[in-house]
């Protein structure tokens, strides 16, 4: 109606291409306000203005109007529009194309120009059955039709192709009228349908309300009512087709109260609306809907109501519908709209105009990056942490996803240097903004640092570590790194020194013989010295010593097996078993005399020895070589005999 009324105001004459809508008493006001119906372009002189009506035409009628010179205004509904689209783009494809919908209307015969007329028509579930199988099958509806025939149909034809797609094209405010008038069905005991006998959707209403069992009777306006219908104490549901003005509706109610008999006749004449009035309130709430609120650069909510890989339209209010593009969906790169929004879903979105058939192009990720920017302002005054998903690598840095790209620089991913920018790629960041700049135009208005909050986090853990550790705590650490005097352990993000002495109660030789970096160990807290900063940690502390035992394993007389691992001027020592070594005296290493301990036994060597004594408490065992050798030297006895001569 706006696109058509704009139209007339043109000057010179105008005409619309067939009813502008099937709705006689809407076609005549019109043609009042200048706007004739012409049912060819033959009819139309050169030079004037004409109007798509909303169920569309083929794109030969459009070219074929330009050719004659008409200045066309373009008033298909947008989800006419869509049909057309998905319909040539099945065909494109190479989808045997199958178009759900009454054969005549011109809805379908538009949908037909834009494929070639290469589609088939199918009006029921039966026609449905017939219907041939094919390789591929594109199925779409006319949008005025009823969904749950729609279902019936694409039911029908599931089995006839090996690829199949389905889509559902019924308009949402169609399908609402339907619900709620099947709602209303269960509630009275008529149903008054209200609209154009010629009008698809209309009729559609009517069936549906006929199908709940309920008594339906279409009229057109209110001389088609009867008060025979209506026996007292009933109760009237009434509802109205798409293109049924106001002022018919408020005429049905009316006169429906006369029959009541609550209201005088010449009172409700008088009181009732005329034509002109409706009309003019219909202009002047369209152009409400269709402007306030509706401006370039507004922000409106909205109802997503269809969802395809390219875009996303989106019932707007006001009688309205728009499209927002993939590109215009979010931040991120994304393949398809799928991945981001769904049917159903209430969104906030952005007007970016207004195109010349009507469509309102809309923009989601303005929206969302204006809130993004705004939460992202105040994070950077307050320096609150946030968190970031990593989308790609770049050339000196990274990008991340804060609700708007954001840059975070190579030398702040990390406190070191990070090698592999690639391996961020995917994961979840807490990060702080370190640069804020909303009208910053090149360049990114937003950069960010890991490596701010790590130090931060850093700190943090050491003003906790240091308030907390004791000597004589036992903790859990990681052990980080072996050197050859010990290892580093780090005890929840500060680093303690596990002296190689404090290993084990063995003789350990390096740290790689009892652990290995990555490892997760308890040690015993042997000092803290706080002003330095230093950390003194064991193990050997919280290990089991073999000396509680020995007495258990190790009696006197006992022969056992041992090696030999240093020496002294007064012995050897014999590690018998890991952390227990006993002491073989100088004196019982031979039964001759021994000057050094080197001349008798090397370190390495495996040797037998005889318990002489154990002592658990000194953690002392007396050890013998000599008693297991069998009588005197006889060198020995000789050198004796002649140091006694002499």
């Amino acid at each position: 109606m706006d696109v058509a009324l704009e139209a007339s105001r043109q000057g010179g004459k105008c005409y619309s291409l067939g009813p502008l809508v099937h709705n006689d008493a809407v076609v005549a006001y019109l043609c009042e306000k200048g706007i004739a119906v012409a049912e060819t372009l033959d009819e139309v002189e050169t030079g004037s203005v004409i109007v798509i009506r909303s169920h569309g035409v083929s794109p030969r009628v459009l070219e074929e109007a330009r050719l004659r010179g008409l200045r066309v205004f373009d008033a298909t509904c947008p989800l006419v529009g869509r049909v057309q689209s998905l319909a040539r783009q099945l065909r494109e494809e190479g989808y045997e194309l199958v178009v759900f919908g009454d054969r005549t209307h011109p809805e379908v015969l538009g949908i037909l120009g834009w494929v070639g007329e290469k589609a088939t028509v199918i009006g029921s579930p039966e026609e449905a059955r017939s219907f041939a199988a094919v390789k591929k099958l594109g199925v779409v509806a006319q949008t005025t039709k009823s969904e749950e025939d729609f279902y019936s149909v694409a039911a029908e034809l599931l089995p006839k192709g090996r690829e199949i797609r389905v889509f559902n094209t019924v308009c949402e405010a169609t399908k609402k009228r339907q619900q709620a008038a099947l709602e209303l069905c269960g509630k009275v005991d008529i149903m008054i349908v209200v609209g154009d006998k010629k009008s698809s959707n209309t009729r559609t209403l009517a069936t549906m309300c006929q199908r709940t069992g309920v008594k339906t009777i279409q009229v057109e306006s209110a001389r088609d009512l009867s008060p025979d219908w209506f026996p007292a104490g009933c109760r009237v549901g009434v509802t109205a087709g798409a293109s049924t003005p106001d002022w018919i509706i408020k005429e049905v109610l009316d006169k429906m109260v006369e029959f009541e008999g609550n209201v005088a006749t010449d009172e409700i004449r008088e009181d009732a609306p005329t034509r002109e009035q409706s009309f003019v309130e219909m202009e002047a709430e369209m152009a409400e809907s269709l402007g306030k609120g509706m401006d370039r650069g507004s922000v409106v909510t909205g109802v997503v109501i269809q969802v395809t890989d390219d875009e996303v339209m989106v019932d707007v209010g006001g009688k309205s519908e728009g499209v927002i593009p993939l590109r215009e969906l979010s931040v991120r790169d994304v393949s398809s709209a799928k991945e981001v929004v769904k049917e159903g879903d209430t969104i906030e979105v952005y007007v970016l105009r207004w195109d010349d058939d009507g469509t309102i192009l809309l923009s989601k990720k303005r929206v969302d990056m204006k809130k993004a920017m705004d939460r992202l302002e105040e994070a950077f005054r307050n320096g609150e942490v946030i968190e970031g998903t990593v989308l790609k690598s770049v050339k000196g840095g990274l990008l991340v996803d804060v609700g708007v790209v954001a840059f975070l620089p190579a030398s702040h991913v990390d406190q070191g240097f990070a090698r592999n920018l690639e391996e961020y790629v995917g994961q979840t960041l807490p990060v702080k903004v370190i640069e804020f700049n909303r009208n910053k135009r090149r360049g990114s208005q937003v950069v960010v640092s890991r490596k701010e909050v790590l130090i931060e986090e850093k700190e943090r853990k050491r003003k906790e570590f240091w308030d907390n550790i004791e000597e004589g705590q036992i903790r859990q650490g990681v052990v980080k790194r072996l050197t050859d005097y010990g290892a580093f352990i780090d005890l929840d993000g500060y680093e303690g020194l596990l002296h190689i002495s404090e290993m084990a109660h063995s003789r350990v030789e390096h740290p790689s013989q009892v652990l290995t970096e990555g490892s997760v160990i308890e040690v015993y807290v042997l000092g803290v010295d706080r002003e330095k900063e230093r950390v003194s940690l064991s193990r050997k502390k919280i290990l089991k010593s073999p000396w509680e035992t020995v007495a258990e394993r190790y009696h006197e007389g006992d022969v056992v097996a041992g090696k030999v691992v240093r020496t002294a001027p007064f012995g050897v020592f014999v590690e018998l078993e890991p952390g227990v070594d006993g002491l073989v005296h100088i004196s019982q290493l031979s039964r001759k005399r021994v000057d050094k301990p080197e001349d008798v036994v090397e370190v390495g060597e495996e040797v037998k020895v005889k318990v002489l004594s154990v002592d658990p408490a000194e953690k002392r065992i007396g050890l013998s070589i000599k008693e297991l050798q069998e009588g005197a030297d006889p060198a020995f006895t000789q050198e004796y005999l002649e140091n006694q001569n002499t």
